[in-house]
């Protein structure tokens, strides 16, 4: 304890005589541990932290063997649930929008319809009340209890004691509060926040239709409890075996049928598999940074080795050993690496509690990420830190081991004329520059995919165009009153002073709300799911849609006020739709089975679009007129040119005027809404860019740390040139020469592995490549300015020099 005592405050002297270097480091270090902490924390919140409900490790999603299939129709989930023979328990939940009134005023709120088993199948205990059960969802729309959120009995209820037992409205029914949910209680998802739970049999109630039948109406999470002993791989084919079953007896809607177990938290494979993707890649960028600003104090300390030579040979000299001195260099690099990472701990928990506190404003959906770090965040901070510390602790030994004490204090008072030729230092400045060419390349391609997603063509052109989205079925009307109450919204947004156009629809492209539909040739007379040629989105719309969405109509017609229910059915089809079922574009007039004795003729074919994702290819979609379609929900579509503010409040108010009891669930401009459809290629550009800066940012200091350190080893020959005639050119080629030629291999090997990181990058940002000649132009400029900025002071000390001085000093 004495002789680390004793080492500790020995080093604590060294680093306050060397105050550049000591700030220098921890910064470097501190920036460096807190990015990797970050990247961490966001990690742990969204795949290693428990879920909270009683023994998370047995809790497993079920859902369709592809990553799309995470939904189950609810009659598949009751023979899952009823067949299965490796689940204690199993669940089935369905995320809603729903109307209630708080106070007198409607608001809208996103809730779940849960099984009666839900909340027993958890484990978890009410914070007030008692939890709905089985006995309360036994029969359609015969249980009208909910269970409130902590936050939503907090936020909206203002923390009512005596909630429980009190009725209030959702979509115009009374409903009586039976408990509220412990506090930080979400259900099984990590990102999607409820604030209310109903019996999943009152859906037919909530939603104003019955699917409750329908089995190829894919609409529910499914969520089991393995029993004690039982394996995934069990379960799998446990429930293969009931997926056999079901092909069996429902072939016509179950053919091909297939079952899996999946984590939970991010909706089973369909955000899990991209999101531990997109970690990975941040997790591996971060380890980058790290490695570069190792790569750059390794570097840093090999220098002040050199300069520390004299004292390593006086005290080799009068018997200390080597391994106590590689200790004591250990104790230092270990003591700033622990100061910067308690700085990197204390940074990383106050951006992570601030992302906790982020709710996004695009988001349609209760988004919400729990990221507080806990005791793994600051564990992790920690370890990273020691070997942090060790790592570019150690890179010195090998110059200590070999420091001989006779030679250094012979040659102690002479000035290098050779330059700084250690291959060590040149491997650490390469690699350095290498992995910061690399950042800044990924940062460069995501930028040019990001800016390609802003101008690809969309099928639709959101500028100018604001959107309002309600349920007019949680306002209380039914479906013989949707389309009139939708013409009368629509005539009052319309007549707001400098509306250009206006439109409603069920939903629109690129929202949460995207539907599918089996697509059937020509000729077809069983409408099994085995007889369809594709499957297609669909949107029903009213007759101006396509003006103020600005969708372009490449022939045919658009929708008109006679296509009612009265008339024959009509479709309106994009041009991948014509051609995967007609083979031809030229598709007016043709006409498609849509059901037994039943057919829809296509009077128009528009311009191909994004539905789904910004990365997807061309898809069929085909539109249908709502006025013959109908749908409780709807969406208005605003266009004009006044400030968004002022159209927003006036669509209210118009909204209002026309029923105050229909709650908007959101109102925002059509491009603040697609922010959800971007948010992975912005997640991606911020994360590389802020990782590219802080690449630069340690390239910048190794640079010049190399150069500043061989302009100073190297005072005498560069004397002794100009003294002898040396123009500035060659004086800067003895001086910077090999800096600039570690610069130039450094940034060929990064762009060379930047080119194999596009084709990941490709994945997450539209038409993301390395390739590009913007991309490759951007990082040559940043990577010349990277070497300029860190080379200017030395190379400016170097053309300062007066050889009649610094020969007289020498």
């Amino acid at each position: 304890m004495r002789t680390f005592l004793a080492d500790l405050k020995f080093s604590v002297r060294q680093l306050r005589r060397s105050p550049g270097f000591t700030l220098t480091a921890i910064l470097t270090l501190t920036t460096a541990i807190a990015a990797n902490v970050i990247a961490f924390g966001l990690v742990n919140a969204l795949l290693l932290h428990p879920l909270p409900v009683a023994d998370p490790q047995q809790i497993y999603q079920i859902q369709g063997a592809r990553p799309s299939d995470f939904v189950v129709s609810y009659p598949n989930f009751r023979d899952i649930r009823d067949r299965n023979q490796t689940f204690a328990a199993v669940a089935a939940t369905r995320t809603q929008p729903m109307g209630i009134g708080v106070d007198g005023v409607a608001q809208t709120v996103w809730g779940y319809e849960a099984s009666g088993n839900y909340f027993s199948m958890l484990g978890i205990q009410p914070y007030l009340g008692r939890f709905f059960t089985t006995a309360d969802d036994v029969k359609v729309n015969g249980s009208p209890v909910v269970v409130l959120s902590y936050d939503c009995w907090r936020v909206r209820f203002s923390g009512d004691p005596a909630i429980i037992g009190k009725t209030i409205p959702i979509n115009k029914h009374p409903y009586t509060v039976v408990a509220v949910a412990p506090r930080n209680f979400s259900g099984t998802e990590r990102l999607i926040w409820p604030e209310l739970w109903v019996p999943y049999l009152n859906s037919p109630e909530i939603e104003g239709i019955n699917t409750l039948e329908e089995r190829r109406d894919f609409n529910s999470w499914i969520v089991g409890r393995l029993k004690p002993g039982v394996t995934p791989a069990q379960a799998n084919a446990d429930l293969q075996r009931v997926a056999d079953e079901l092909a069996r007896q429902y072939p016509s809607d179950n053919k091909d049928v297939s079952f899996k177990v999946s984590k939970p938290g991010l909706l089973g494979d369909l955000l899990g598999g991209p999101v531990r993707g997109f970690l990975a890649g941040v997790m591996a960028m971060a380890l980058l940074v790290l490695l570069a600003a190792c790569a750059n104090l390794g570097a840093l300390s090999s220098s002040r080795m050199s300069d520390r030579a004299k004292e390593l040979g006086i005290r080799l000299a009068i018997g200390s050993s080597r391994i106590r001195i590689l200790r004591q260099l250990l104790t230092e690099s270990v003591l700033v690496a622990l100061v910067g990472g308690v700085v990197a701990s204390l940074t990383s928990a106050a951006l992570l509690s601030g992302l906790s506190n982020w709710k996004p404003a695009f988001a349609e959906l209760p988004l919400h990420l729990l990221a507080d770090p806990d005791w793994k965040v600051f564990a992790f901070s920690t370890l990273l830190a020691l070997a942090t510390g060790i790592f570019f602790g150690v890179i010195p030994a090998r110059q200590v081991w070999r420091t001989d004490p006779n030679e250094t204090l012979k040659s102690a008072g002479s000035t290098s004329t050779g330059g700084d030729r250690s291959p060590l230092r040149a491997f650490l400045i390469t690699t350095q520059i290498a992995l910061c060419c690399l950042l800044v390349t990924a940062s460069f391609v995501a930028l040019r995919g990001l800016d390609r997603t802003f101008h690809m063509p969309m099928g639709f052109v959101p500028d100018n165009v604001t959107l309002a989205t309600f349920d007019v079925h949680a306002a209380g009307y039914d479906q013989t009153q949707e389309a009139a109450i939708q013409k009368r919204l629509y005539d009052a947004v319309a007549a707001i002073p400098g509306v250009t156009s206006a439109a409603y629809s069920e939903t629109t492209p690129l929202s949460i709300n995207e539907s599918s539909n089996d697509i059937y040739p020509p000729g077809t007379t069983e409408f099994s799911h085995v007889n369809m040629r594709f499957n297609a989105n669909y949107y029903k719309v009213s007759s101006s849609y396509f003006a103020t969405a600005g969708t372009k109509l490449i022939a045919g017609r658009a929708f008109t006020v006679h296509d009612d229910p009265k008339s024959p059915s009509v479709a309106i089809v994009n041009q991948s739709f014509a051609k995967q079922l007609f083979g031809t574009e030229n598709a007016v007039g043709k006409r498609y089975p849509t059901g037994p004795n039943s057919e829809t003729e296509v009077v128009g074919i528009v311009e191909d679009g994004k539905y789904t994702s910004l990365a997807e290819a061309a898809k069929p979609a085909v539109f249908w007129p709502i006025t013959q379609v109908s749908s409780h929900d709807t969406v208005l579509l605003v266009k004009s040119n006044r400030p968004s503010p002022e159209i927003a409040t006036a669509m209210r108010k118009a909204i209002a005027g026309v029923d105050s009891g229909i709650a908007i669930s959101h109102l925002a401009p059509w491009t603040e809404t697609l922010g959800l459809a971007t948010f992975p290629a912005r997640a991606a550009t911020i994360a590389l860019g802020v990782l590219g800066a802080l690449a630069v940012m340690l390239a910048i200091t190794g640079i010049f740390g190399l150069a500043s350190y061989t302009v100073s080893r190297r005072m005498r020959e560069l004397g002794i040139r100009v003294a002898l005639g040396a123009q500035s050119r060659q004086v800067l080629s003895a001086a910077l020469g090999r800096t600039i030629t570690l610069l130039a291999v450094g940034s060929a090997i990064g762009l060379g592995l930047g080119f194999a990181a596009s084709r990941i990058l490709a994945g997450i940002v539209y038409q993301a490549t390395a390739s590009d000649p913007w991309v490759i132009l951007g990082v040559a400029i940043t990577m010349a300015a990277i070497g300029l900025t860190a080379s200017a002071l030395p190379a400016r000390r170097a053309l300062m020099i007066e050889p009649v001085v610094l020969l007289r000093d020498e």
